[in-house]
């Protein structure tokens, strides 16, 4: 800290000494104090996108739990380009917490772009597509949902036995709407020729 301390007062615009303190009291689990330096950082470097995400997880700590703020902040960081891809995970999980179950989905949506675009292959990609299948099953966008679905099979674990049973749902769930849609035009054409 004191290091940090004395490069702040030796050179006040150094937004790497004022983040570096703000990380320290993040680990220290003082959210006041890293959030005032985040803060610092961040008005000296505006366009930085970690700094934005840093005062986000601030936001979202116990002590403080501003998830209004929280979601603000992830906000910018995802408008100056989060490199990290921490942001649109984060709005997502906000949202999905708020119940605003239709903006989790665009955001999981465009998170699960993002991620196939750098090609990353963890966690992240499947819970995200997991939330993405679940969505999209429960608000009849089944084709949707069955390619989300198709994907989680790719990926190992305890989720794979899920992901199958969920798929045979899906599957059941579009030939009971199939046939639904061909009960219906027989319905029509019948009410056509009463006429």
């Amino acid at each position: 800290i004191e290091a940090y301390r004395r490069a702040v007062d030796i050179n006040p615009r150094d937004y790497r000494a004022w983040y570096g303190l703000g990380q320290t009291y993040e680990v220290l689990r003082m959210p006041y104090y890293a959030l005032y330096y985040f803060r610092q950082a961040t008005k000296l470097r505006p366009g930085d996108a970690r700094f934005w995400c840093a005062m986000g997880q601030c936001y979202e700590s116990e002590e403080l739990n501003m998830q209004d703020a929280a979601l603000q902040c992830y906000k910018n960081a995802e408008s100056k380009g989060d490199r990290e891809g921490i942001a649109l995970a984060k709005i997502a999980d906000l949202y999905r917490k708020r119940g605003d179950y239709e903006a989790a989905y665009l955001y999981n949506k465009k998170n699960i772009e993002r991620l196939d675009v750098d090609g990353v292959c963890n966690a992240d990609v499947v819970q995200t597509l997991m939330f993405l299948t679940q969505h999209c099953k429960g608000t009849g966008r089944l084709n949707e949902s069955e390619v989300y679905c198709a994907r989680l099979l790719d990926y190992g674990g305890n989720h794979r036995e899920d992901a199958k049973s969920l798929l045979k749902e899906i599957r059941l769930l579009k030939i009971h709407s199939e046939k639904e849609a061909a009960s219906e035009d027989v319905d029509d054409d019948d009410d056509d020729g009463d006429m």
